[in-house]
């Protein structure tokens, strides 16, 4: 078995990775009593073929239906004994089963979420069953506004690549979905070499790996580049730009104004976290304080991204009266434009950096944080930064560098997407 830190010689965080093809990464928080753990699977939504459309947030459901030793109930009251969070979620990229519990329960819950992925029954009864519930999940998101509109942005810019698919696919396409196909995505799928497990808080790296070693002896020894091989082609996407409206009788008007932005890794994503605060990452942001409090126009405004391993996404979401829409509409672009051009003072970009500074140690006091951060640099493959380097990272950030990013940015296709009772937005120019 391979093992190495992270973040060099010595360090809280390491890897290892066990002769079934199984990461193990994990960095140790002394002080903590409590743990965050997680399985997490190399496969999301955009890797479904069409007819497999839905099957990866299908199968997210399933695995806490069951398995030989355990029913759906004890599996729940054992979750639920902790005291703690369990829960699981399904992206565009991977798929993530966790808990948190005190230290004490870390191998009972190891234990129980390995019974879940790599025993589960996945009776085709229960398949039937929770085919109807998702289906009302799916209909209850139909019904805020919010999440459709998140939707059509991704479908604007990413039109007919799967990042433009919703994570759970359409109701009449889970309507379809066979349980054969959801046993092959299943087999395929999770896998030694696909599967990694991560863990932050008060236990040790070597505890960690002997649970995880024990939970997981039943699956084949595999060769040490089987992960590698094992991701199947991810076709890289376009960023499209254009106007998509969703006429919906709403009392607000939602907007998502947006541009192309950087892919996970990238070496300006430091740079892009600044420029996201300083648009709308805070009460002081300029366009909470151009939008919000000088002109009372909307209550909400702020920053969105999306990171993937290959392309991004980066713009402003804001929710007004259909009357004013076209006006905060303008006033984004405005203002972003404003960036793009004109340098921010070095007093505007201190203060921004000290509070994406301080935001960025405050979020890494969480095992949560950890754990997710542990897993999203396996999974996309970038090296593992230590608190400080991060920390000298956004420091490192100039004026300069958030313009000319901004003006990057801003030149490629500008999106716009909005749901509410007006059919009218243009993009200015």
């Amino acid at each position: 078995m391979n093992t190495e830190y992270l973040m060099g010689e010595g360090s809280s965080a390491q890897r290892s990775v066990l002769p079934n093809g199984i990461r193990v990464i994990t960095e140790t928080m002394p002080a903590l009593e409590s743990e965050t753990v997680g399985i997490w699977v190399d496969s999301g939504s955009r890797d479904e073929a069409q007819p497999a459309a839905g099957s990866t947030h299908f199968l997210e459901h399933m695995l806490f239906k069951g398995t030989p030793t355990r029913s759906a109930r004890q599996i729940a009251e054992a979750f639920d004994r902790t005291g703690g969070d369990s829960n699981a979620v399904t992206s565009k990229e991977y798929t993530c089963y966790y808990s948190r519990c005190l230290v004490d329960d870390v191998p009972m819950i190891t234990e129980l979420l390995w019974d879940m992925v790599l025993r589960s029954k996945l009776d085709e009864s229960e398949f039937e069953r929770e085919r109807g519930v998702i289906v009302e999940e799916l209909a209850m998101a139909a019904d805020d506004p919010v999440d459709v509109l998140y939707e059509a942005f991704d479908a604007l810019v990413y039109r007919d690549h799967p990042l433009g698919r919703p994570v759970g696919a359409t109701r009449e396409q889970i309507r379809a979905l066979e349980h054969s196909t959801l046993l092959d995505h299943y087999s395929h799928d999770y896998v030694g070499p696909r599967l990694v497990f991560a863990a932050a808080g008060g236990a040790s790296h070597d505890e960690v790996v002997s649970l995880v070693d024990r939970a997981t002896r039943q699956l084949p020894e595999v060769g040490p580049d089987s992960g590698r091989q094992l991701r199947p082609h991810r076709a890289v996407p376009e960023f499209a730009g254009g106007v998509e409206t969703i006429r919906k009788d709403t009392e607000q008007q939602g907007i998502i104004f947006g541009v192309p932005g950087l892919p996970e890794g990238h070496p300006d994503r430091f740079v892009l976290t600044v420029l996201f605060a300083l648009l709308g990452g805070g009460m002081s942001s300029r366009l909470f304080q151009t939008i919000r409090e000088e002109r009372g126009l909307a209550y909400t405004v702020h920053s969105i991204a999306g990171r993937y391993t290959d392309s991004g996404q980066f713009g402003i979401y804001a929710g007004t009266s259909p009357g004013s829409a076209q006006q905060v509409v303008d006033l984004v672009i405005d203002e972003f434009a404003l960036v793009a051009s004109e340098v921010p003072g070095e007093a505007e970009i201190a203060d921004i950096v000290a509070q994406v500074a301080g935001a960025t140690i405050l979020g890494l006091e969480s095992s949560a944080a950890r754990m997710n951060r542990l897993a999203h640099a396996e999974l996309s493959r970038i090296p593992l930064e230590s608190p400080h380097d991060l920390l000298q990272q956004v420091r490192n950030v100039t004026p300069e560098h958030v313009t000319k990013l901004a003006a990057r940015l801003f030149s490629g296709p500008h999106a716009l997407a909005t749901v509410g009772p007006s059919t009218s937005l243009v993009l200015p120019g």
